[in-house]
């Protein structure tokens, strides 16, 4: 029979410090599954299935096939701390999928509060305080020192996804700009001159416009990096303030949705007001709150021994109650707790946990019928089945759309470069009718001037000849009076020959 394995319900988990951390030296071997998680069936090696992604439909499908039907444990890993409005005021996570309950057998929490948070929440029995196994180096090397002359270095950061719908975005942007306006008007705590690091998420240095910390590659630093730079550290709710608090930082949480915290700390800005007196307070820690701050940590982070050995023995342990659990073909069983407990207290469920009371305005949670419930979660699982159907043919879809798009593409490329080539010819068309208009209006131009030149010449051949006719006029003139003159003269002379006898005219 083969080795079993450990099967992790994460294609990226290569990638992803949740994992890497404990998994190469895991006693059992790990392999990712990297197909479709849906509709991902546990071969016959399966010895425990692990994810930290336990709220999405894809792996709670999964898990709850593999939870109700085989003998096969399940391990679910918390990555981080618990946020409040992550676990009930996020619009894109279904109501109760945060471990209410959980789909599982047993839950790596970080620490103490983070199982007794859990526990009440129905999963009685199901959590083991591992830590996180990523943290070891932390707790297992050197860091830098605060330093006390110089510079206050101060690094405001915010989580990942610091804001789950607009409001709180909008908080989340208020906090960060009145942190921004105070420095602008006072670059000094305690008159020392401050140098802030931003580590901003979601957008937000480009909208505050504010500088991102790059390294000489022009990246910005690791976030572990960056806090080890500092003398302090301001965060909205995120495990950052862990990693701040075990490098030995004052850590202020910067909240202005004043909702429950499930991680308490020493010091918090809910508001603009407490600006000033927390900055002044990180910067010189009363001893009282810096001694409370470590010691919470404590029940907030497991951090007593190696985490990556818990993390270990508490797989090893669980596969082999599976393993005897499926050769004796009896269901599953775990204890209470796997791995063995400091000294603390799990909180069981609470007598007054009902979901239907914490979630009044979900219509889900008001149908208190089960035979009703059980007939539309089957209804729903049964659709859910169906989708998988849906969207493969809706990728084909897509898909061929996507081609015709191609298509459709190059058909515009080539009447594009088809009128291209079209508007080139008749560009030269144009060029050429161009050429022959100049050459036709040189003609044209040619012409005009050598009639303006042959009227020139008409004109002083006119002017000549106007000027002989006058003189002509002038002459016949002379000559009528003349001939006027002589005209009389021969009346006058016939006048006087009438006169005479007959006598003398016929002399």
């Amino acid at each position: 029979m083969s080795q079993p394995k450990a099967y992790i319900l994460n294609p990226y988990a290569n990638q992803n410090a949740n994992y890497t951390s404990w998994m190469s030296g895991c006693p059992v071997e790990c392999e990712l599954v990297d197909t479709a998680i849906h509709a991902w069936k546990p071969p016959s090696d399966t010895g425990i299935v692990i994810t930290h992604m336990h709220y999405r439909w894809d792996e709670i499908s999964a898990l709850r096939q593999i939870y109700e039907s085989t003998n096969i444990p399940i391990l679910i890993l918390a990555d981080g701390i618990l946020e409040y409005r992550n676990t009930w005021q996020n619009p894109t996570i279904a109501d109760g999928s945060i471990f209410q309950p959980m789909i599982g057998h047993k839950l790596a929490c970080i620490g103490n509060s983070q199982a007794r948070h859990i526990e009440s929440w129905g999963n009685s029995g199901k959590c083991e305080v591992t830590g996180l196994p990523r943290f070891d180096s932390i707790f297992s090397s050197e860091y830098l020192p605060i330093q006390k002359d110089g510079p206050f270095r101060l690094l405001i950061a915010t989580a990942n996804s610091p804001a789950f719908d607009t409001d709180q975005r909008n908080r989340v942007v208020q906090s960060i700009r009145n942190l921004k306006e105070r420095f602008e008007k006072n670059r000094q705590v305690n008159g020392r001159p401050v140098e802030v690091i931003w580590r901003l998420t979601d957008g937000l240095h480009e909208e505050l416009d504010l500088p991102r910390h790059l390294n000489k590659s022009a990246r910005p630093y690791p976030l572990s990096d960056m806090v080890e730079l500092s003398d302090a550290v301001i965060t909205t709710p995120s495990t950052l303030y862990l990693d701040s608090v075990a490098k030995n930082r004052p850590t202020a949480i910067l909240d202005f949705n004043n909702t429950p915290a499930y991680v308490n700390s020493a010091w918090t800005i809910s508001a603009p007001v407490h600006i000033n007196e927390v900055l002044n307070e990180l910067e010189n820690p009363p001893p009282p709150k810096f001694f409370y701050q470590q010691t919470a940590l404590r029940d907030h982070l497991e951090h007593r021994g190696s985490a990556t050995q818990r993390m270990h023995q508490l797989i090893e342990t669980m596969v082999e109650i599976g393993v005897k659990a499926r050769a004796s073909d009896r269901s599953l069983s775990f204890p209470a707790k796997i791995l063995p407990a400091f000294s603390r207290e799990i909180q069981t469920t609470e007598t007054d946990w009902d979901t239907h009371c914490l979630y009044p305005n979900n219509p889900v949670f008001q149908n208190t019928q089960v035979s009703r419930l059980q007939q539309e979660l089957n209804q729903a699982i049964a659709r859910l089945k169906q989708l998988p159907n849906e969207l493969q043919k809706k990728h084909e879809q897509l898909r061929k759309k996507h081609e015709h798009i191609e298509r459709q593409k190059l058909q515009t490329q080539q009447i594009i470069e088809s009128k291209k080539k079209d508007l080139e010819s008749k560009d030269k068309f144009i060029d050429n009718l161009v050429e022959q208009m100049d050459e036709l209006l040189m003609r044209k131009s040619e012409i005009i001037q050598r009639k303006n030149e042959h009227i020139e010449s008409l004109s002083e051949m006119f002017s000549q000849a106007n000027a002989e006719l006058k003189s002509s006029r002038a002459m016949y003139a002379d000559q009528a009076i003349k001939l006027n003159d002589l005209k009389q003269q021969i009346e006058q002379f016939a006048a006087s020959i009438c006169d005479l006898p007959s006598q003398q005219r016929a002399a």
